[in-house]
């Protein structure tokens, strides 16, 4: 399962209203504006619901396989074929965590949706920057695509830590992990 990408004017998830006349000559430039900001709010907001629901699924069965493998092994003495299969189970389920990123993305979409939700609010009561008629509704479009290209770099940067971090070459036997923040020139 992929994580989700914030949405952007050319993403087919998330259709857009029709872009406004430059400089704010278009008679709809307020509805694209606010229709903007509540799209990308819904977004992120089912975005974090969704990763927050994935998140503590796999960490309840998780808990749960790991539980009954103790149970198995009572129920059934001798046979060991029960706990060692909910133990390779237990495995995959503590590698899904880091491989899917739903806490980070959950964290990640929650912040994103709390910046969009600020804007709206101050472009509803016409809030500083949002004073001005002739630029309030330019201000609010730059404002979310600023929290869309935030969130997105930090994705990315998630995404090449991990791809950074299963390259590493696992530690020999005996010696101590290497710091994961030393620069590149100072491992050996």
């Amino acid at each position: 399962m992929a994580t989700p990408t914030p949405p952007t004017p050319s993403s087919p998830r998330a259709p857009l209203p029709p872009a406004p006349a430059p400089h704010g000559e278009h008679a709809d430039a307020p509805r694209y504006a606010l229709a903007l900001a509540d799209e990308v709010h819904g977004w992120y907001q089912r975005a974090a619901t969704r990763s927050k629901r994935l998140l503590r699924t796999a960490e309840t069965l998780h808990l749960l396989v790991a539980a009954a493998i103790p149970v198995t092994a009572v129920v059934r003495p001798g046979d060991a074929r029960g706990p060692a299969v909910l133990g390779g189970v237990v495995v995959v389920l503590a590698g899904l965590r880091p491989l899917f990123h739903w806490q980070d993305d959950y964290a990640r979409f929650g912040r994103a949706r709390s910046a969009v939700e600020a804007e709206r609010r101050m472009y509803r009561i016409g809030a500083e920057p949002y004073d001005d008629p002739a630029t309030r509704d330019r201000l609010l479009v730059t404002a979310v695509t600023r929290v869309q290209q935030q969130e997105t770099a930090t994705w990315a940067r998630l995404v090449a830590d991990s791809r950074q971090e299963a390259r590493r070459p696992a530690d020999a036997p005996g010696e101590a992990p290497l710091p994961r923040n030393l620069p590149p020139g100072q491992r050996n």
